[in-house]
């Protein structure tokens, strides 16, 4: 496949694969922008020897990606971090260039480029002096090269690995899939594979893979930077009210904590909102842009405050109540090895469970926001013995949805 043939920017590539885990599928009329009609024509070339997952149907109008994450051993979509674009002379400067640091010793610009001309692959009148100076500067930056001074000059050579990767075979694996920063892993694993150490079985099977958080991996670094750093974040992103894909405005917030969904997948950013003092959550998938802000004077203080509140959050929302709400929840079962009551202690988050009986247990909690709990609450309906909320609410509420059940399925 032709170098230019690929998709260029990974941020086209994420928005493209999220509409495609939230609907399915899609049309040639849903691709509204260019990218996206870049990505829908190219869909075979650009996808399929990648994921091959991309399926048309007969008339060649719908577009569905499956994938089934027991048959994947190794994430796929580590590849778009792999492609580069190039052109057919950086191509051939970059193997020129390797070829002159390959014997490990350090050596000035001035050698490297006489060691380019002797390769008969450029001659003196292309003019490559400047441009191999620039491609010195980014392997410097990218971590291919390292360089130190020797008199009034700089001397580079390549930057060897002096890790014994074999000795963490097992943990690059596990690393590669599970973390936000996997691509990292997939790298080191690359680095194996080259050298014939991989093992011969995989050491690991996931039943529960999102591979597409692996597009999310830019965004967690520069998140994870600010909040080594205490800074804030300069973001833009799309709500899920908004139907385009259209960049939104930016806004300034002070990151505090990452929070992993294993139930739906999905992975939030718990912030403040600088311009207020109201702890929020955003989802990454949705974040388009993100950069580094300013220092946070007070981020230790904020950090604790989000700390002590989020210990009292049951989900991904905060309305910035004052007063916390007490649930109390009496759920009794048939058997004392019916699996109710182990999911109470599974899923209890920081609430507390006392167990009444072999068969009844009391479920309580204080929570700033109780109405998330409601369709956790409802998957015990037959089994509650008794629902007690300071706010009256919510046990109106329950009780509404229960009885408009039960006139629902009483019309049947």
């Amino acid at each position: 496949m032709a170098a230019n043939d690929r998709i260029k920017d990974i941020a086209t590539v994420r928005k493209w694969l999220r509409e495609f885990s939230l609907f399915g599928d899609k049309t040639r009329s849903d691709f509204t922008e260019s990218g996206y009609r870049y990505a829908y024509e190219k869909s075979d070339q650009l996808l399929d020897p990648i994921l091959n997952t991309v399926r048309d149907n007969h008339n060649c109008q719908h577009v569905f990606i499956s994938l089934d994450v027991r048959d994947v051993c190794h994430n796929p979509l580590f590849v778009f971090y792999k492609i580069h674009y190039f052109k057919d002379n950086d191509i051939k400067l970059h193997f020129t260039i390797m070829n002159s640091l390959a014997d490990g010793t350090f050596k000035s610009r001035e050698n490297i480029v006489q060691d380019v001309f002797n390769t008969n692959v450029y001659s003196f009148d292309d003019g490559i002096d400047s441009t191999v100076n620039r491609k010195l500067k980014e392997y410097l930056q990218l971590g291919i090269i390292v360089s130190k001074r020797d008199s009034r000059k700089f001397l580079y050579a390549l930057n060897r690995c002096s890790i014994d990767l074999r000795r963490w075979t097992h943990a690059i694996h596990f690393f590669s899939e599970i973390d936000s920063l996997g691509v990292i892993g997939s790298y080191l694993r690359d680095r194996l594979e080259r050298t014939g150490n991989l093992p011969v079985c995989e050491p690991f099977l996931f039943r529960h893979h999102y591979i597409h958080h692996v597009l999310d991996a830019e965004i967690v670094l520069v998140i994870a930077e600010a909040i080594h750093n205490k800074s804030s974040i300069i973001v833009s992103n799309n709500s899920r009210h908004q139907t385009d894909n259209n960049t939104n405005p930016k806004s300034e917030i002070i990151p505090i904590r990452f929070y992993h969904s294993v139930q739906s997948g999905r992975r939030y950013l718990a912030a403040y909102r600088k311009a207020s003092n109201q702890l929020t959550f955003l989802r990454l998938d949705r974040i388009q842009t993100v950069e580094l802000g300013n220092k946070v004077p007070d981020y230790q203080k904020r950090y604790q405050e989000a700390i002590e509140r989020l210990k009292h959050v049951w989900g991904v929302s905060d309305i910035g109540e004052r007063e916390l709400t007490h649930l109390e929840m009496v759920v009794k079962v048939y058997s004392p090895n019916d699996y109710a009551l182990k999911r109470l202690e599974l899923e209890k988050r920081h609430g507390a469970v006392e167990h009444i009986d072999d068969c009844t247990s009391r479920f309580s909690i204080d929570v700033w926001e109780v109405r998330e709990m409601l369709p956790w609450v409802r998957t015990f309906i037959g089994n509650i013995v008794s629902l007690k909320c300071s706010n009256q609410n919510f046990v109106d509420q329950f009780k509404h949805d229960l009885h408009k059940s039960l006139s629902m399925y009483s019309q049947v």
